[in-house]
């Protein structure tokens, strides 16, 4: 058995190389989000120090340093960080992260499902849903490795739903669900709260269903323990973020270019939208293609016969089918225009930006699909020539129409060492993600202007850097007379600074701490710690490990 799904898993690995084949090559390439490499860099330095949970990162933020993975999805970046730590390149660490997750949803997917629906079902599932034209767009064109390692997750969801609802297996439905969830949310920020909302609204319809048809209220628990236990996983993260946004700038970016109702998606573009590296625009003219391929098209349509065909029977077929189309139909309807209505009536949905980030949802709709579809071919030719002819077509014509997406826009040889650079970091990729600052912090308008020093160089005062961490930095002084120094340094909640062991009450100006010296030798300390609500949060994840693997000893769920 070990064997079998060794070559499964290897088979799965050979099948994806076409969609990562030029992340292997030599170079690099452009993408919308041009940060990876330095948030691969930064969170590999943090780790390094022995920060852990990674909330602060130094670099970034033009050198202020700002709580990137206090709100930013960090699982990826631990993934490359790791990487980046084990002594890889930066530019090495990152790429090793984008292969593992455009590669890891299709093994995953295979290994879950195959217990469902067996092996080559499972397997020509996955190939559907990497192989996805969306996917090429957010590995490729925007660089969204936040969304992409969601796609990781989303079959953990339906494999707990699945679990519970068809086969009653209950503690395999939690374990999914909870490692479903707490993945989405630790893997994008964004996507991981519509993900819950979407959770949420199912399970007040599962039991509604529930209680109109008078059936046992168990599975409704169980799915409800699986979401709980990955709120509890994810908590030392999502906990923080809700509590602690205010004091950054992320809610000003939600303004007259990333407005909802700008990025809706026309109907005609999911048939066909000229594939493309620009943005997105008000219109149907946008820069990226949003085409779900017609490969797509011909899998829901013939699926949507195979229900019509098999609607009467109580199988996996209606099942899957029905949750397939669900998925796929909502997140349409959310990506048009005739969703207005719930965006601005649903709250903190305007943070998504962005309503076609919800094809990845369709996508992998579209997987469902594409096994209810195959599990219509009638049981007694499941296992003859015809069946594994149709399941090697739909895997090879996926391969064959979709990878001419993934490819970049470009290649260009840049050596590793100069991703890393002081100025690279804290300027170039500062500038494209800056909304982590503070709204009113002083920012360079060069690369000449960014924060090379912790301390402003003065004739008043000598200083030199004793110790320099993420989350602790001590400075020694020897200053000519008593002085006031403003610390370049972005402040934030959880920041605590000592003069001569003795801690300070802080000023600010525009963000940055003021501390006051006196004459002759100081030393300056200053520690990153947790606020009461990363302290509940982290407990509450502790907590949800130590339940979850107690509980896996354990022979029923009661």
């Amino acid at each position: 058995m070990i064997v079998k799904y060794f070559f499964v898993v290897l088979l799965s690995f050979v099948l994806c190389l076409p969609v990562v084949q030029p992340i292997l090559s030599d170079g690099f390439f452009p993408m919308h989000d041009d940060t990876q490499v330095a948030r691969v860099v930064s969170m590999g330095r943090a780790l390094l120090n022995g920060q852990f949970p990674v909330r602060w990162i130094s670099d970034l933020g033009y050198g202020y340093g700002y709580p990137l993975f206090n709100f930013y999805g960090p699982l990826p970046y631990y993934v490359g960080g790791f990487f980046y730590a084990l002594g890889f390149s930066g530019l090495a660490a990152t790429k090793i992260m984008m292969v593992i997750g455009m590669v890891l949803p299709a093994i995953l997917m295979v290994l879950i499902y195959s217990s469902f629906f067996g092996i080559v079902i499972a397997l020509v599932a996955a190939i559907v849903y990497v192989y996805a034209p969306y996917h090429a767009t957010q590995l490729y064109v925007r660089g969204a490795i936040g969304e992409l390692w969601t796609l990781v997750f989303f079959p953990f969801l339906f494999g707990s739903v699945y679990a519970t609802l068809i086969e009653r297996r209950y503690r395999i439905g939690i374990y999914l669900g909870a490692i479903g969830v707490a993945g989405v949310v630790l893997s994008h920020t964004i996507l991981g709260f519509t993900t819950v909302v979407f959770f949420l609204f199912f399970l007040v319809f599962f039991a509604i269903v529930v209680v109109i048809k008078k059936k046992s209220v168990l599975p409704f628990g169980i799915l409800k323990i699986g979401l709980l236990f990955g709120l509890g996983l994810s908590a030392f993260f999502w906990l923080p973020a809700i509590v602690e946004m205010r004091f950054i700038s992320v809610s000003e970016q939600i303004g007259p270019t990333a407005n909802v109702v700008d990025h809706f998606v026309c109907l005609r573009q999911f048939w066909y939208s000229p594939w493309g590296y620009g943005g997105s625009v008000s219109g149907c003219e946008d820069g990226l293609s949003f085409m779900l391929g017609k490969l797509a098209f011909f899998i829901m349509v013939s699926s949507g016969f195979a229900l019509l065909y098999s609607w009467k029977r109580k199988n996996q077929l209606v099942f899957v089918g029905v949750f397939g189309w669900g998925v796929v139909l909502l997140s349409i309807f959310f990506m048009t225009s005739l969703s207005e209505f719930l965006w601005i009536l649903i709250p903190g949905f305007s943070y998504v930006q962005y309503p076609w980030r919800f094809l990845a949802y369709t996508a992998f709709g579209i997987s469902l699909l594409t096994i209810s579809l195959v599990l219509s071919i009638p049981h007694r030719y499941r296992y003859r020539y015809g069946f594994f002819l149709i399941s090697c077509m739909i895997m090879i014509g996926n391969i064959f129409v979709n990878k001419k997406f993934f490819v970049p826009q470009y290649l260009y040889d840049r050596s590793p060492a100069s991703f890393e650079t002081q100025e690279d970091l804290r300027y170039r990729a500062s500038k494209i993600s800056d909304e982590y600052l503070p709204p009113d912090i002083p920012k360079p308008k060069s690369a000449e202007e960014i924060i090379k020093l912790p301390i402003p160089e003065s004739t008043v005062y000598q200083f030199k850097q004793a110790i320099n961490k993420e989350t602790y930095k001590k400075f020694e002084i020897m200053s000519q007379k008593q002085h006031d120094i403003i610390l370049q340094h972005a402040h934030f909640p959880g920041w605590r600074y000592w003069v001569n062991g003795k801690e300070q009450y802080i000023r600010l100006d525009n963000s940055r701490a003021i501390v006051r010296i006196p004459e002759g030798f100081s030393t300056i300390e200053m520690r990153f710690i947790d606020t009461p609500v990363r302290f509940i949060g982290n407990i509450i994840s502790v907590l949800s490990v130590l339940l979850l693997v107690y509980s896996y000893g354990k022979k029923t769920v009661s």
